[in-house]
């Protein structure tokens, strides 16, 4: 009986608080709760074996958790503890997380995307010093830590919170407490801040509380033209400087610009297919053009977390991933796509795409349905390419700043 209900304490111990509100009161509850619990368990070895004159006489208490490593000899005392490492699900830590659970659980739903270094900071303590960072390696996130710092400054402690991850999984735990100084905790947030900093740099989109893009969006020059007259696109951005024949339609070549026309087969009437711009004198859906810097342009449509240049989604409000309406950043050889995806009133898909090349927009492109061959030296955008001065892209402005 008493047996059964250790191991109920056990699985239970550790609360509900999440790692990104890690704060030093809940790790030192924490602290004492298990020192109380493993008062009355005996260790699976003879902790007196495993003495370490070398670091402060602690002795390493095994369990069938894992291990405990405290400046004790009797029974692991609280603020003696100097390392609790968890290798099983018999335990759930500080946190209220256990083995076994997933990478998404230890990230908290904070995002991470890989950038110049191999730390990824998470989030930053506003009101002290403190941190959390994934360690990221080829294969991914290896590693989930938090920092946080108790304590007056002449007796501050730093705790560190670190889950290993393997597979997708979380493989063990390890909770290590150890003496501080002020400077010490103050050049390791001045790391994590510079790290941040870098990170906000590789950012191609931030967060923020714009509308999706919507039908209502497919705009050019502040009017729709997709699927209207090709008359009513002259009207409003003049003659074409020439008109290509192709197999399927027309092309009508701006400086800078190509529009895609078609018939509509219930009516027979030509209308416009898609817009490509590679120069700036063409205003897109909400404002976009040519030269914009792509957090400027990420800006004017929905995004729901900071989104770095490795990629990612921006947004997801159909059925799943990649089905209209939705929004995502893609890689491209040498630039990134932010690709924004709607459903039309038609049943047709609605396409935005932006490219984006040293981090300025280079070209974007508006249709009414979904590219049905790549664009490549005979399409839209290929003419677009060819029609500006010296027949390719034109040349964006430089980066604020």
């Amino acid at each position: 009986m008493v047996t059964m209900a250790l191991a109920l304490l056990l699985c239970v111990l550790g609360g509900t608080a999440r790692a990104a509100q890690l704060d030093a009161q809940t790790v030192e509850a924490w602290l004492s709760q298990l020192s109380q619990m493993l008062a009355s368990r005996q260790p699976l070895n003879d902790p007196r074996e495993t003495i370490d004159p070398a670091r402060d006489g602690q002795a390493l208490f095994s369990y069938d958790f894992g291990t405990v490593a405290a400046a004790s000899q009797i029974a692991p005392q609280a603020e003696r503890i100097a390392q609790v490492d968890i290798r099983t699900d018999a335990l759930a830590d500080c946190a209220g997380l256990r083995v076994g659970m997933t990478l998404d659980d230890a990230l908290d739903g904070a995002q991470v995307s890989g950038g110049e270094t191999q730390l990824c900071v998470l989030e930053l303590w506003a009101d002290g010093p403190g941190w959390r960072w994934a360690y990221i390696g080829e294969d991914g996130v290896y590693g989930v830590e938090t920092v946080t710092y108790g304590g007056e400054a002449a007796s501050l402690r730093e705790y560190t919170l670190t889950y290993l991850i393997d597979g997708g999984l979380i493989s063990g735990i390890r909770l290590r407490v150890c003496a501080a100084t002020q400077a010490e905790a103050e050049a390791g947030l001045r790391t994590a801040q510079e790290i941040a900093g870098r990170q906000r740099g590789e950012v191609y989109a931030s967060a923020n509380g714009a509308e999706v893009f919507a039908e209502q969006d497919m705009q050019v020059m502040g009017a729709p033209v997709i699927g209207v007259a090709v008359e009513k696109l002259v009207a409003r951005v003049g003659e074409p400087q020439q008109v290509q024949t192709l197999p399927g339609g027309r092309l009508l070549v701006y400086a800078g610009a190509v529009a895609e026309l078609g018939l509509n087969e219930q009516t027979g009437e030509e209308v416009v297919l898609s817009v490509s711009a590679t120069g700036e004198a063409l205003e897109g859906p909400r404002g976009l053009r040519v030269g914009m810097s792509v957090q400027e342009a990420a800006a004017l449509f929905a995004c729901r977390q900071d989104v770095y240049a490795s990629g990612g989604m921006l947004y997801v409000e159909g059925e799943a991933m990649g089905e209209p309406p939705c929004g995502e950043l893609i890689r491209e050889d040498g630039g990134a796509q932010l690709r924004y995806l709607c459903l039309r009133q038609s049943g047709q898909t609605g396409v935005l795409e932006i490219g984006v090349q040293a981090g300025l927009v280079a070209y974007w492109r508006l249709s009414g349905e979904e590219r049905r061959a790549a664009d490549g030296e005979g399409g839209a955008l290929g003419a677009a390419q060819r029609a500006l001065p010296g027949g390719g892209l034109s040349a964006p402005r430089a980066a604020p700043g």
